[in-house]
């Protein structure tokens, strides 16, 4: 990282990998806990893919490692996407789980709802 812009490109990117990372927590409701479960439950599939990466870019390049900043580059370009998808779980999951709340079933109705007369099946 020599120039400006590569500094501050650096940064953007890692405030970007946090604000993928940021959820609210199911039971609580806390930010800062639900932030730490999705970096707890997503980083060990960023930092493995992120390795084989890094494994593969090594073998075009003959042996030699990229520099550290790039290395953490591909680290939170990784970690955005599975931030991002994560989330995306997380929140169809709560959906799912809202929906079938309020879904009437068999044993929420009535007592009185059943029909009393004869059933006739054609």
């Amino acid at each position: 990282m020599k120039t400006f812009r590569e500094k501050v490109s650096f940064i953007l990117t890692a405030l970007a990998y946090l604000l993928f990372h940021l959820g609210k927590s199911p039971d609580t409701g806390s930010i800062l806990i639900g932030t730490i479960m999705a970096l707890m439950n997503t980083l060990p599939y960023e930092i493995g893919l992120t390795y084989l990466i890094l494994v593969f870019i090594r073998r075009l390049t003959k042996g030699e490692w990229p520099p550290w900043d790039r290395i953490l580059r591909i680290f939170f370009t990784i970690g955005i996407l599975f931030g991002l998808i994560y989330n995306l779980y997380v929140k169809g999951a709560l959906e799912q789980q809202r929906l079938e709340q309020k879904k009437v079933n068999v044993s929420r109705c009535w007592e009185g709802d059943n029909r009393m007369g004869p059933s006739y099946w054609a």
